[in-house]
């Protein structure tokens, strides 16, 4: 679910985490998900746009014991609180393959709404997937986050 094909994927070597954290250095609005001291993840907004005061969101985490725990949900929640907190922004959108339900109920507890389909978008070992498109705007995730609150 990292957005690529499995026999692509670079062998897993200290110069490729070498690499990895170097990029993701880079990166300004990017961080490390922490699980017990220890890198298990990363979550990143890109595709900034000042005009329209809006980004893209990008998450993943490195094992698949680690999901379904609430890990990627408390990264996602913080990276919107500073997005639409101390960044000001209006917008966070995210692309999501379809048929991945864990990720889209995360999104979801997090006030994201499906917008869009991008059909057939993404080639995978075992075809064509399609891809959706979430978003939540700063008045949505506000008004969510008040809900969830006094629930």
């Amino acid at each position: 679910m990292y957005g690529g094909q499995a026999e692509q994927m670079p062998p897993r070597t200290q110069d490729h985490a070498r690499d990895w954290l170097t990029w993701l250095k880079s990166q300004p609005h990017a961080r490390i998900i922490e699980v017990a001291g220890e890198a298990q993840g990363e979550v990143r907004l890109h595709n900034l746009s000042a005009a329209d005061r809006s980004a893209r969101l990008a998450i993943g985490l490195f094992r698949e014991d680690l999901l379904g725990r609430g890990i990627g949900q408390q990264a996602v929640r913080k990276t919107l609180d500073h997005a639409f907190g101390p960044m000001g922004l209006h917008r966070i959108d995210l692309k999501v393959l379809a048929f991945n339900t864990r990720a889209i109920a995360c999104y979801r507890a997090c006030g994201f709404v499906h917008e869009g389909t991008l059909r057939e978008a993404v080639r995978l070992d075992d075809g064509w997937q399609d891809e959706w498109i979430m978003a939540v705007l700063a008045k949505d995730y506000s008004n969510h986050n008040s809900r969830e609150a006094s629930s």
